[in-house]
């Protein structure tokens, strides 16, 4: 690679919008928001499989410690403890545009913190692409090229 370093872009860089930041306490992401009602009861659930296999009670601990922290945002919202771990973390980037969401639980606190972003002009392949057919049936070939 002849000693030349790039840059490599990182999700939660160069923002030109603001973070959505809330913290509730049940998870916002669909993902372990059954688990975290069994859990709640005092109900089992079920292990990781990469780790064993049927159902277990478990304590928060227990149920979120194969989850890593995300470092890059290791702060509860709403206590400011430290310990939290990441469960969920989505990010779409889209011609040079970036959408992304990450939720943690807090080990301190047991309250969930979501974090989301959009850039202003964030748009799917396929809302491009639509956009792009509605303006070429409006007639206006100018738009349906950018």
């Amino acid at each position: 690679m002849g000693g030349k370093s790039e840059k490599v872009a990182k999700y939660n860089e160069d923002l030109r919008a603001e973070v959505e930041t809330t913290t509730q306490q049940a998870p916002r992401a669909t993902v372990h928001a059954s688990e975290w009602r069994k859990i709640m009861n005092g109900d089992p659930v079920e292990i990781n499989p990469s780790i064993g296999e049927g159902q277990k009670i478990m304590t928060f601990e227990e149920w979120s410690r194969g989850w890593k922290r995300n470092d890059d945002f290791p702060d509860c919202a709403r206590c400011g403890g430290t310990r939290t771990k990441e469960h969920h973390f989505v990010q779409v980037w889209c011609r040079g545009k970036k959408k992304w969401e990450s939720e943690t639980f807090c080990l301190e606190c047991h309250t969930f913190t979501w974090r989301s972003y959009c850039d202003p002009d964030f748009q799917t392949p396929e809302d491009a692409e639509k956009a792009r057919w509605e303006a070429l049936v409006r007639g206006e070939p100018g738009e349906a090229a950018a």
